[in-house]
């Protein structure tokens, strides 16, 4: 949430995406399949970072039938942690019909005597207040490191406890780790994430040294899947791996503990090849989750006229049903500028990706 502009940073399929069916089904069997009714169908967004109370987007949620789990970050700062948290409660107790929370940790103090005990103690108290699960954040791999000036990794041996921890109290971990391969690459115009790197250059590591490289944060992503086999793993955005989805495969296939949400990602994947896609959702339909990685502002209300708030929660609306008619439609549409062809997704892979995978992987989820 470092940077982000007024009251919103959308990293999805909103606002800017305004669609319209056209054409043909793109064959006979799309045809055939007629979507569920978006209404009434249940949809857990299963990343999202709201910590403002906006009374206009609770309504919109439970009009289009939509739950949130609301995911604190950004470890580095304790107090923006406690903050969140306690928005985040707030938010639950305030709507539980519509939204649960995921706490995060903190990062400073990695390596002293203490951290492992004050880590626990926190994860502890975390989920007595409500957590459903923990995340950790690309600042892992990217950004913080240890006193001799290298970058602290995800498998740093310091974090062993904290993951053994997790998986002791049946909570998943979400991990946001590295960043999409284009930020080791030259800006390009074309490229899916341009705007984001263009307007956040220090995520941008193209011809910075001594920064890892996109290989070896996944690495050590890997290596935590490896040796934390009774981890509940999630790989946020697909898990870093968006620009293709037989990278996600080969992990999911190579462990049994990873999951995947599409949050920020959608768009990536409308830029392959349609039958690829739509094979990997029919074949790993057991191990992805919905989300869109929204993120409302603690002061957005604040800075917010009632109707700026209504044209946000319009374009939030809009930014969802877009993503259904690709998930769930079928035929040629427009999505984020680009013609593309709906996956037309079976009801019953619609129904796992949207709420029944999400129930299942986080136990402790209820909505």
């Amino acid at each position: 949430m470092k940077k982000a502009v007024i009251a919103v940073l959308m990293l999805s399929t909103f606002l800017a995406c305004f669609f319209f069916y056209a054409g043909s089904p793109a064959n006979a069997e799309d045809a055939a399949v007629e979507p569920p009714d978006y209404r009434s169908f249940l949809k857990i967004d299963a990343h999202a970072h709201i910590f403002a109370d906006l009374p206009a987007y609770v309504k919109m949620l439970r009009r289009n039938n939509i739950k949130n789990i609301n995911i604190c970050t950004g470890g580095t700062d304790s107090d923006m942690v406690k903050l969140q948290q306690g928005l985040a409660e707030k938010i639950q107790a305030a709507y539980p019909d519509s939204f649960r929370f995921a706490s995060t940790f903190d990062l400073n103090g990695i390596g002293e005597d203490d951290y492992s005990a004050r880590t626990d103690q926190w994860l502890t108290s975390c989920v007595d207040s409500g957590a459903i699960m923990f995340k950790i954040w690309k600042e892992v791999g990217m950004e913080i490191k240890d006193e001799n000036g290298d970058f602290i990794m995800p498998d740093n041996q310091m974090f062993d406890p904290v993951y053994r921890r997790m998986a002791q109290l049946g909570q998943p971990l979400l991990g946001h780790l590295a960043e999409p391969v284009e930020a080791w690459r030259p800006l390009d115009p074309e490229g899916v994430h341009y705007n984001y790197y263009k307007e956040n250059p220090e995520w941008h590591f193209y011809n910075k040294e001594g920064v890892p490289s996109w290989e070896a944060i996944i690495k050590a992503r890997d290596n935590v899947l490896e040796k934390h086999r009774s981890l509940t793993f999630i790989g946020a955005h697909l898990g870093s791996m968006a620009f293709d989805v037989d990278e996600v495969a080969r992990r999911l296939d190579r462990y049994p503990n990873f999951y995947v949400d599409v949050a920020a990602r959608t768009k990536d994947l409308s830029r392959q090849p349609r039958e690829k896609v739509r094979d990997f959702f029919i074949k790993y339909q057991d191990r992805i989750l919905y989300g869109v990685d929204l993120v409302i502002r603690p002061d957005a209300a604040e800075k917010m006229s009632e109707e700026e708030i209504e044209s946000l929660v319009s374009g939030i609306e809009a930014g969802y049903r877009a993503d259904w008619d690709y998930y769930a439609g079928s035929g040629s549409m427009k999505f984020f500028g680009r013609e593309v062809e709906g996956l037309n997704l079976p009801a019953e892979v619609l129904e796992k990706f949207y709420f029944r995978n999400a129930r299942r992987i986080i136990p402790r989820l209820k909505l």
